[in-house]
């Protein structure tokens, strides 16, 4: 069983690492539309009337998969005070605990983010005549991305911390 949670941990530090990079490529875009946009409206007199929005649909994705990535590196923002006080052996069922309560969240944030990206496919965003299902399909991939982060974490829980 222990070897089963090894290999989940080790694909799923992979996978993560391939979000980094593709949040760390969509930050640098996000960067470059938002200065080109400076630069046109303030040197040129004419801005890019799709700059903006992509940008902003950008930075929904950013948001989700990295604070995806934040929960398994268990850099949340946290109360921690009160497992610092509980023996290890609390401690750990505590943080389990947590993360399984947590997952019932992502499950609804799955759900309902497919029923709320399913309402709005007939819609598309103005500027960049982008769909807004692939806008709005960004909640049940983030709640994905959470829901197998949790998994992770708790298998680190039951075998012991990262090494």
């Amino acid at each position: 069983m222990k070897n089963i949670m090894h290999g989940y941990i080790r694909v799923n530090d992979v996978f993560n690492k391939l979000c980094g990079y593709l949040v760390a490529l969509m930050m640098a875009v996000m960067t470059a539309l938002i200065f080109w946009q400076v630069i046109a409206r303030y040197v040129f007199g004419s801005s890019l009337a799709w700059s903006e929005e992509l940008s902003r649909f950008l930075m929904i994705y950013v948001v989700l998969i990295g604070a995806s990535l934040a929960l398994r590196n268990g850099r949340l923002l946290a109360v921690e005070v009160v497992p610092e006080l509980l023996n290890e052996k609390i401690r750990k069922w505590i943080v389990i605990l947590t993360h399984l309560i947590s997952m019932i969240f992502y499950v609804i944030l799955i759900v309902y983010g497919l029923d709320l990206a399913q309402k709005f496919s007939n819609q598309i965003a103005p500027g960049t005549g982008i769909s807004m299902f692939i806008i709005y399909l960004s909640l049940p991939i983030g709640g994905i991305l959470f829901f197998l982060n949790s998994i992770t974490c708790i298998f680190e829980e039951f075998i012991g911390r990262k090494e």
